[in-house]
């Protein structure tokens, strides 16, 4: 049915303007000027309709009526601009991508309002308008719960990757509100989402294949394409988190294998670098000290071979010395104390035997002589002796011997100087003469009258002189 007098929505919006423009001077119209005219509604129908009412309605209008009618149709009129501004925002929401069976409906209730209208039914028309108005504000309504829908399933779904779920909830919301801050930020990021899936399973499939540095340079690629992405974001951190407890586990590891094949240097420089990748790790410090316990431990070991070495040379001295390096620097070192104590013994046996070699003439004294014949006893008393000892023993013996055994030693002179054997005897002058001497030290002194005196040192040994001791004052005052 037409609607050229009807205040219907379906005008574009200049003819709109012009229609309310209208509508108002109709309504001016009727309230002063019809009444005195007419009995009749305004809005006429059809000409075979108009013919009907006109027999229908009596001619007469009371004033009440007219009035209750005014104020229906502006009622009316009022309701019909909020639905014409709600539909307009509808519209530009695309309405009818996401709910068009309602928005129809919602339309048709517009529909019959304006054919109620048309017939001058204000009330019945209002009574459409405003079931028109509230569907469309349901719908309104609807639009802003299907556009918080949207925008958190498109985000959702891009933090999912599932592409198509994410593009047509943006879809839905660039059509909802194309300008809305959320709705631009979404379809930004779903315009990069395929790459971003693309870098993603990439990475995936980097890290499972053991590809570390693969894998991180792909999620990398992920995290820049989509900053806001948060599973981008947790795979990188955790493929750097890998990487570094990868790094970390193959310097210990290296550390290790070193430390094993008593590598100690190798061993703590790849500890130190497992400590720049953890620093303030604790198995670090641990490996570190079990480097430092275990080179300690290689170092004593090695110097208690070398004592044990010098033991089995007899060179007790020297062992001596070790050993007591050794507890120096750990006085906790119970087999080198242990060892220390015969190690002593000997050392001190051979020192003083060394002492007899150097000077076996002193032997000559009685009491060096008793305190040799001392020695010699302490040393028979070892168990074992070795060969060094037992030589040592073997000289010891002949010098014992050869201390008490004099030696025949021939003197010469010239019949003019008087000889004198200190602490031996007064020999006189001579020309030849002997005695029997034991190995020692001796000074024979020579005075001549005139003549300066002279003094002659000889050594006897446990064998007869090269030559005869010559004293003669030769030389005049």
């Amino acid at each position: 049915m037409p609607h050229s007098n009807g205040p219907g929505i379906d005008s574009p919006p200049t003819s709109r303007k012009i229609t309310i423009l209208v509508l108002l001077l109709l309504a001016l119209f009727i309230i002063f000027v019809l009444p005195r005219h007419v009995s009749e509604p305004w809005i006429a129908g059809k000409v075979e309709d108009t013919t009907e009412n006109n027999k229908a309605e009596p001619s007469y209008v009371s004033p009440s009526t007219a009035a209750e009618k005014t104020k229906y149709r502006q009622d009316s009129q009022g309701v019909l601009a909020q639905i014409i501004a709600i539909r307009d925002r509808l519209h530009e929401q695309h309405v009818e991508v996401w709910a068009e069976i309602d928005f129809r409906q919602a339309l048709q209730e517009v529909k019959d309002g304006d054919e109620q209208y048309s017939y001058g039914e204000y009330r019945n028309s209002l009574d459409n308008y405003e079931q028109a108005l509230s569907d469309l504000s349901a719908l309104e309504e609807l639009g802003r719960e299907k556009l918080k829908t949207a925008l958190a399933e498109g985000f959702e779904a891009v933090e999912a990757l599932n592409i198509n779920l994410a593009t047509a909830s943006g879809e839905l919301a660039l059509a909802i509100a194309a300008g809305e801050k959320n709705v631009q930020t979404l379809n930004a990021r779903l315009r990069v989402l395929p790459d971003l899936v693309e870098q993603m399973n990439s990475g995936d499939q980097q890290r499972t294949g053991g590809q570390l540095a693969a894998a991180e340079l792909a999620y990398q690629n992920a995290v820049d394409l989509d900053p806001r992405h948060l599973r981008a974001a947790a795979s990188l951190s955790a493929i750097k988190t890998e990487i570094t407890e990868s790094n970390f586990r193959l310097h210990m590891s290296r550390g290790f294998t070193a430390l094993d094949n008593d590598e100690f240097e190798q061993a703590e420089s790849a500890f130190k670098k497992a400590g720049l990748v953890y620093p303030g790790n604790t198995a670090v410090a641990q490996a570190l000290a079990q480097v430092e316990t275990r080179e300690s431990q290689m170092l004593v070991s090695r110097q208690m071979g070398q004592a044990a070495d010098l033991e089995a040379q007899e060179e007790w001295q020297q062992a001596l010395d070790m050993y007591r390096v050794l507890l120096e620097q750990d006085s906790t070192l119970t087999e080198a104390r242990v060892r220390q104590i015969p190690t002593k013994v000997r050392a001190e046996l051979d020192t003083r035997m060394s002492d007899v070699f150097e000077d076996p003439l002193k032997l000559a004294n009685p009491a060096e002589y008793r305190t040799a014949r001392v020695l010699l006893n302490d040393a028979r008393s070892i168990p074992k002796p070795g060969e060094k000892l037992t030589g040592q023993v073997a000289r010891l013996e002949q010098l014992l011997v050869a201390a008490v055994l004099p030696v025949k030693v021939e003197f010469q002179s010239d019949n003019l100087t008087r000889v004198t054997l200190f602490r031996v005897a007064e020999l006189g002058s001579f020309e030849k003469t002997s005695l029997q001497l034991k190995p020692g030290r001796y000074v024979a002194a020579g005075t001549r009258k005139g003549f300066r005196d002279v003094r002659i040192e000889f050594t006897v040994g446990d064998g007869p002189l090269t030559g005869p001791v010559v004293v003669r004052c030769v030389e005049s005052i």
